[in-house]
C-alpha cells in the first residue's frame, strides 16, 4: 500500500509515524516543504500527478482542506481520503463522487468510550455532560501559540472546531443527538481571536438534555463524559485517565482501561481503515453534519 499524507506538522507527523508501524504499508510520501529523512519527499502539489497512492491523508492547516479536497477529487479516483478534523473551517456542500473521504475523529476509539457503546444501554439516558478543558499555549511544543491556526478563526481556530472531538463522539454515541444553542466567546486574556470558550447545549429524540463544556485556557487539564440513566444508574469517565466509575443502586464499581493518548486511538482507527472496515470511522457525511448544525444552531449571550 502506498500513501500519500498532505502536511507535516504535529498532525501529519502523527499519521506517518502510526502509518509506519503497518507491514502493509509499503511507501509513505509526504507533501511538505520541511526537510525530512525518513520519507519520501513532495515539495510541490502538482508533483502528486506521478503518484497512485491507495490512502491519501490532508493534514495541513484546516482552512486549506476545502481547496485540497477539492483538487484531490478532481485528480485521482476510487482512493481513501482521510481528512483530519474538523473537515474544514466552515461548512461546505462538498459532494465528491469518485473518491470516499472520511474525518480523522480517532477519539471514537478511545477505550472507555468504545467500552459504553457495547456495554451502557444509551437509549434509557436523561442526562449527558461533557467537557474538554486545556491549556492552548502548552498544546504544541517550539510553536507559538499565538500564530497557530487555532490563533485565528478564519483558519479554523477556536474551540468549537479545535475540540469538535466531544460533539463527534456524542454524535456517534447517540446519533439522534442535535445542537440547539450554544455561547461562544474570547473571555481569558490568551493572545488570540478565536474563542476559547464555549458551551453547548442540545437534547435527542428522546428528551436527553445534552451540556458540552470547552476551553482553552484551563491549567488543570480535564476530560470528562457524565451519563445519566432513567433507572437511577450513572456511568463518569475520566477520559484522559482512562477510568470509569459506575453507579448502581446498589454499588459502585470501577473501571481502569487502557491508558489514553493520542497516538493510541489513531493507530486503532487505523487498524479499521487498514482493514477496510469504516464502521467507526466518521463518514464524509457525519463529518459535514456536525459542520452545518454548529453553523445553523442558536447563539445566546449571558
Amino acid at each position: 500500500m502506498d500513501v500519500l499524507i498532505i502536511g507535516y506538522g504535529s498532525a501529519g507527523k502523527r499519521h506517518a509515524k502510526i502509518l509506519n508501524l503497518f507491514k502493509k504499508v509499503k511507501n509513505i510520501h509526504i507533501k511538505t516543504n520541511q526537510k525530512i529523512n525518513s520519507f519520501n519527499k513532495i515539495k510541490f502539489i502538482k508533483n502528486i500527478n506521478n503518484l497512485n497512492p491507495d490512502l491519501i491523508v490532508i493534514a495541513n492547516e484546516t482552512y486549506k482542506h476545502y481547496s485540497i479536497c477539492k483538487f484531490l477529487e478532481k485528480k485521482f479516483s476510487d482512493k481513501i481520503i482521510l481528512c483530519e478534523k474538523p473537515l474544514f473551517n466552515k461548512f461546505y456542500n462538498f459532494r465528491p463522487k469518485k473518491n470516499k473521504f472520511y474525518v480523522a475523529y480517532n477519539f471514537r476509539f478511545h477505550k472507555c468510550l468504545q467500552y459504553i457503546k457495547k456495554k451502557i444501554n444509551l437509549d434509557e439516558v436523561f442526562f449527558i455532560e461533557a467537557e474538554t478543558s486545556s491549556y492552548l499555549p502548552l498544546w504544541r511544543k517550539k510553536v507559538d501559540y499565538s500564530k497557530s491556526y487555532s490563533a485565528f478563526p478564519n483558519k479554523g481556530g477556536g474551540v468549537l472546531l479545535d475540540m469538535s472531538h466531544e460533539i463527534d463522539y456524542l454524535k456517534w454515541l447517540f446519533t439522534d443527538f442535535k445542537i440547539s444553542k450554544m455561547y461562544k466567546k474570547k473571555i481569558s486574556d490568551l493572545n488570540i481571536l478565536s474563542e476559547d470558550i464555549a458551551l453547548v447545549f442540545g437534547y435527542t429524540k428522546k428528551n436527553t438534555l445534552v451540556k458540552i463544556k470547552l476551553t482553552y485556557f484551563n491549567k488543570l487539564s480535564k476530560r470528562y463524559l457524565i451519563i445519566c440513566l432513567r433507572d437511577g444508574s450513572q456511568v463518569y469517565l475520566d477520559l484522559l485517565n482512562s477510568k470509569i466509575i459506575l453507579f448502581t443502586k446498589n454499588q459502585k464499581k470501577t473501571f481502569q482501561l487502557e491508558k489514553y493518548s493520542q497516538l493510541k486511538t489513531t493507530k486503532y482507527m487505523y487498524y479499521e481503515i487498514l482493514r477496510n472496515n469504516f464502521t467507526n470511522v466518521c463518514s464524509l457525511k457525519e463529518g459535514l453534519n456536525l459542520l452545518k448544525q454548529i453553523e445553523n444552531s442558536k447563539r445566546i449571550n449571558f
